[in-house]
């Protein structure tokens, strides 16, 4: 095991290395490292565990794990930009860090002097207070993270009623990496609790590496996404118009129905009012093509037809059902549709004429077209082929 440890170290020191080497660093880069020298010292006190249980490295198996969820927390808020001017008071994150560390701390070092055998007595069997702190703060942030999940969630819909390429701030990579906190969390009580009961023949130092590895694995598949992780101000760059014409990045993440049918219930605008608007807006896509530009966001229509944000988002929902993202990608649907049945446009590659259309990637191409048509644009092509051979 403490082979596995070293490798564990290994790499993550080689992705503080990269992070570091890349220059103008952001707040989430510097936030991956923080994280990444957090696995670090996690392996490591791992590795000394496997060797004898000390009060020193007592104290830090319980307290290193509460200084990773705030972290991770912070990182994902961070990345959604979430409540900017509230940062102060996400330092409250680490207090259940700080209250386990001074009350095992006091307890080991100065309350107390354990020996080995009485050390490995207070790990098997603990008492209340650290019952307490030690499994009920994991349970708190247990809570937390599926809050994040749901803002995740919040934000996910958001997106795509303001932007019509979302790949790169889709965050469904941050979304997977909260539920595997969830797991490693529930496994890490599971563990404990079987472990200290012994309802199974299974040892606290063999859950403490399981976990150990579980974190490690976490933490690389976190930096391996992190690193290459865009925020809507990096893509898009920070304009952000919202309905009453303010600059305003917060208000890609502020709303607070993910029900698009219903988001708009309340609707300041009549039905005439969203028919005149919607009519400008079919006008605009069918003599502009305004889809084919990859970037297009929403604040881009409703500053070339001059209206509010709010008011355009809430026309589309409301009209075809759908938020923008999907609207404007189904407009490059059809575009790329009518290239592919084009003898002229043959000499072409499908991922060229994709990208004429208004696709962004690869990925993102193949998946909204078979999402749109049932059928890649390959096998779309080929369809049209054969009913060419067929209709002659």
């Amino acid at each position: 095991m403490i082979s596995l440890d070293i490798a564990g170290i290994a790499i993550s020191a080689f992705f503080i290395l990269f992070i570091l080497s890349r220059g103008r660093l952001k707040k989430t880069d510097w936030l991956l490292v923080f994280i990444n020298l957090g696995i670090i010292a996690l392996l490591v006190v791992d590795a000394m565990f496997q060797r004898q249980l000390t009060s020193i490295v007592f104290l830090l198996l319980n307290t290193i794990p509460l200084y990773f969820y705030p972290l991770f927390l912070i990182y994902a808020l961070e990345i959604l930009q979430e409540h900017v001017h509230h940062r102060g008071r996400w330092v409250l994150l680490f207090l259940p860090a700080l209250i386990t560390s001074a009350y095992v701390g006091s307890d080991l070092f100065i309350l107390h002097h354990y020996n080995q055998t009485q050390l490995e007595h207070l790990y098997n069997f603990p008492t209340l207070g650290y019952h307490l702190l030690c499994k009920g703060f994991p349970i708190v942030f247990l809570i937390a993270f599926v809050w994040l999940i749901k803002r995740l969630n919040i934000y996910s819909a958001n997106i795509k009623d303001r932007y019509s390429f979302i790949d790169p701030i889709e965050l469904s990579w941050l979304k997977r990496s909260a539920w595997i906190y969830i797991f490693i969390t529930v496994l890490s009580l599971l563990g404990v609790i079987t472990a200290q009961s012994q309802i199974l023949p299974i040892s606290s130092h063999s859950v403490c590496s399981a976990v150990g590895i579980c974190m490690f694995l976490a933490i690389f598949y976190v930096s391996f996404h992190g690193i290459q992780q865009y925020t809507i101000a990096d893509f898009y760059g920070e304009k952000m118009v919202s309905s009453n014409g303010r600059n305003n990045l917060n208000a890609a993440t502020e709303i607070t129905d993910v029900n698009i049918p219903t988001k708009y219930k309340t609707s300041s605008l009549s039905n005439a009012e969203q028919q005149l608007i919607f009519e400008k807006v079919i006008r605009l896509f069918d003599e502009k093509k305004p889809y084919l530009e990859p970037k297009l966001q929403l604040s881009d229509i409703a500053e070339a037809l001059n209206i509010s944000t709010h008011n355009l988002s809430q026309t589309i929902n409301a009209t075809t059902g759908k938020p923008f993202y999907d609207f404007v990608n189904s407009y490059r649907v059809e575009h790329l549709k009518k290239l592919l049945e084009d003898p002229l446009q043959q000499k072409f590659t499908i991922l060229s004429m994709g990208f004429e259309s208004g696709f962004n990637s690869k990925a993102s191409l193949n998946r909204v077209f078979r999402q749109d048509t049932g059928l890649s644009p390959s096998e779309y092509l080929e369809r049209h082929r054969v009913k060419q051979v067929s209709a002659f």
